[in-house]
């Protein structure tokens, strides 16, 4: 199985430019630079690939594999994107919550991890989360879908949590050395980091602005942690050299700016110290109601809070995941442990009560962190979106 940061087929008489084209596009706007790999096959088949290891040329992976090789084209657990043979054609497809995107257009002459692959008035479409293609035919082979454990009482549910949640690290982070966590003080981001911390070394990496809650939450949290933190103060300047680089399938919010240039910098500063990934804490929220949305739903309507949930997990497919990946892995592999599927099974089967109680949002996830060990400072840490708690939304607006 081949490892890259990205990967794109491209079919018909044009197949070799199209290749030379997209990679060089690709390349120009900041994906880390990599062997160059392009295989042809019967002259009318490019596959081309950012290498970051791996012994075969196919199947290729962008992302993380729990398990399996994919030489039989089908779908397996983890954070990806791949390619693989299928017969004599090939079979494309996402991972069940759709942390990596890939793209094709509508003849399936292009098929790509990456929308800067495509040429000029080509418009990629995103695939479906779980969904895995036949490139030949376009035919959807199948979709992954995730469904929902069956939750015991709070107390078992929290055990079960601090359980699948510190094997949702384990898997993420061996046999790595030394891994970087985007770090803001939070609840989320400082349970990644005491797990991680038990199986290789740990960085914590953190953008904010001079003045703002994250200057002084970060280095709070990293004391108790007893971690090392490598934090970096960003002004306008900054932010805005960071936002040159963005490129997005979609028009870009004030937030999607924001969040860009703070994962941006926090991959950077990772690379820059050596991490071999970096771990991020994407997906808490929606699975364990974390946004005050959720709360004010709850008390609007039955069911109100739990399909806003569901709702955002899914989007999260169509946006937050393709703007943190694509912020992330010009500088080094992101990896999103609530995106873990026995983590995910789990919150969907735990009722909204566990959830959002009259005193706070995420209780059950703030039990687990408990019986994990997580310091009780850290494990009552108040929410605030890290745009915001960073200080770089204001920037950005």
């Amino acid at each position: 199985m081949l490892r890259a940061n990205g990967f794109a087929l491209f079919r018909g008489p044009d197949a070799s430019r199209l290749a030379e084209d997209g990679a060089a596009r690709v390349q120009r706007f900041g994906r880390r630079e990599m062997l160059q790999l392009t295989e042809k096959v019967d002259g009318r088949v490019v596959v081309t690939a950012n290498l970051l290891g791996g012994e075969d040329t196919l199947p290729v992976v962008q992302g993380f594999v729990s398990g399996g090789s994919f030489r039989d084209g089908e779908p397996h657990s983890g954070e990806f994107a791949f390619l693989a043979r299928s017969g004599q054609s090939f079979v494309v497809g996402r991972d069940a919550l759709g942390t990596r995107p890939l793209y094709s257009n509508e003849s399936g002459s292009v098929v790509a991890s990456d929308h800067r692959y495509f040429p000029s008035g080509d418009r990629p479409v995103l695939l479906a989360r779980g969904e895995s293609l036949l490139v030949g035919s376009m035919k959807t082979k199948g979709v992954r879908t995730l469904g929902a454990e069956e939750a015991g009482t709070f107390a078992e549910s929290a055990s079960r949590l601090a359980k699948v949640l510190d094997e949702a690290v384990s898997r993420r982070v061996e046999p790595c050395k030394r891994v970087a966590v985007s770090f803001s003080g939070g609840l989320d981001s400082s349970l990644i980091a005491l797990l991680a911390s038990r199986h290789c070394e740990v960085i914590l990496c953190s953008a904010f602005v001079g003045s703002s809650r994250d200057q002084s939450a970060v280095s709070g949290a990293a004391a108790l942690l007893d971690l090392d933190d490598f934090g970096v103060e960003v002004g306008t300047a900054a932010v805005e050299e960071e936002l040159r680089s963005m490129s997005l399938p979609f028009e870009a919010t004030p937030m999607d700016k924001a969040l860009w240039a703070l994962y941006s910098t926090t991959a950077r500063s990772a690379a820059a110290e050596g991490a071999e990934l970096m771990l991020l804490g994407q997906l808490a929220d929606e699975l364990f109601g974390g946004y005050m949305k959720y709360s004010i739903a709850a008390k609007k309507a039955e069911g109100l809070a739990e399909s806003m949930m569901e709702a955002d997990i899914a989007n999260s497919a169509e946006r937050a995941f393709v703007r943190d990946e694509a912020a992330c892995s010009r500088f080094v592999e992101p990896r999103f442990p609530f995106a873990d599927e026995a983590v995910v099974s789990l919150a969907r089967g735990m009722p909204l009560s566990y959830k959002i109680s009259a005193q706070q949002r995420k209780a059950v996830l703030r039990a687990a962190a408990t019986q994990l060990g997580l310091p009780e400072e850290l494990v009552n840490a108040p929410k605030k979106a890290a745009q915001y708690s960073s200080g770089i939304g204001k920037l950005v607006s």
